[in-house]
């Protein structure tokens, strides 16, 4: 069917937590200690948080407004993440990806490999479905075997004001042609995004989700995002993330419908950091409209669902 291929739009704020504690002594916001690298498919929702994200950009989240935080001393240095999610449903830009229902809890894990120069980086992150019926039917589709390989550069613009681009490539390696309609379905978003670090660091992302052949063309939508994070010390190496997004997309191929238009999602997760590793449990809310050609007389269920999750990374300094 082919509105099951158009995913509505949320970016899943603080799904890996990449906070930072602001410090009141010298201006400046030390990153958390184990927390995985600004620009990586694991800083991004799972949902390139998917992400993606997967989706393609990182959430906003609060550092403080400190001066020397975009220093030339503070740009990451080189370093290679691992990270590995394990959650109780997939959810991409507000749809349950894996599930039969948009409230159906369906086990997923969801890995991440990122090379980090700088502020360039390149990754992978993939998506598989463990629990659920079905399982084989959502391979076959297209729907899941997901896998992402995610280009991203970023940088400052001035005092609190810093801009990212991200290219994702997004294909299902394992989709059976006759039910999916193509060998390999495939999608491309390049996209930009812009934060500034306030109170709360307010974010903005634009991209265009566009499919690559026939089959995938008539889910291309421009993408809208904005966003809005919040880190709430609890001691010196540990901090609660809230974020709050919102999305809105603009098809561009006339889909027979346009299901999951707009989305909200809450998030909360906190990082407990082991030198170099890091665990991170999360929750998250969900909630999207449903075009009425669709869900006839929709429920509340029909568009809401609540997950949870827990990242386990190990960050590499090269």
């Amino acid at each position: 069917m082919l509105t099951m291929k158009i995913p509505a739009i949320v970016t899943v704020l603080g799904s890996s937590l990449l906070p930072a504690l602001a410090s009141a002594a010298d201006g400046e916001v030390p990153a958390l200690p184990g927390e995985p690298p600004a620009g990586t498919p694991s800083a991004l929702p799972s949902g390139p948080m998917p992400a993606p994200e997967p989706a393609p950009t990182a959430p906003a989240r609060d550092r403080g407004t400190g001066d020397g935080y975009w220093d030339d001393d503070e740009v990451p240095g080189s370093m290679v993440n691992v990270d590995l999610e394990a959650a109780s449903a997939y959810v991409w830009r507000g749809i349950n990806m894996f599930g039969e229902d948009q409230n159906t809890q369906t086990v997923a894990l969801l890995p991440s490999l990122t090379a980090v120069f700088g502020d360039f980086s390149v990754g992978y992150w993939g998506a598989y479905q463990l629990s659920g019926d079905n399982k084989s039917a959502n391979v076959d589709g297209g729907r899941g075997g997901e896998s992402d390989l995610v280009f991203k550069v970023s940088g400052p613009l001035g005092d609190n004001l810093h801009a990212s681009g991200m290219l994702t490539y997004r294909f299902y390696p394992f989709a059976d042609a006759d039910v999916a309609g193509t060998d390999t379905p495939m999608y491309l978003e390049p996209g930009a995004g812009i934060s500034y670090l306030a109170g709360a660091d307010l974010g903005l992302y634009i991209g265009y989700y566009r499919g690559l052949q026939a089959v995938t063309e008539p889910a291309s939508f421009v993408y809208i995002n904005p966003s809005i994070g919040k880190t709430i010390p609890l001691d010196d190496n540990i901090g609660l993330a809230l974020g709050l997004s919102a999305g809105y997309k603009a098809f561009t191929e006339d889909p027979p419908a346009e299901d999951r238009q707009f989305d909200l999602a809450l998030n909360a997760s906190v990082a407990l950091p082991f030198g170099d590793t890091y665990v991170t449990p999360q929750i998250h809310l969900a909630y999207v409209t449903r075009d009425e050609d669709v869900v006839p007389d929709a429920e509340f269920s029909d568009s809401f669902i609540a997950w949870v999750g827990v990242h386990v990374g190990y960050n590499i300094g090269l």
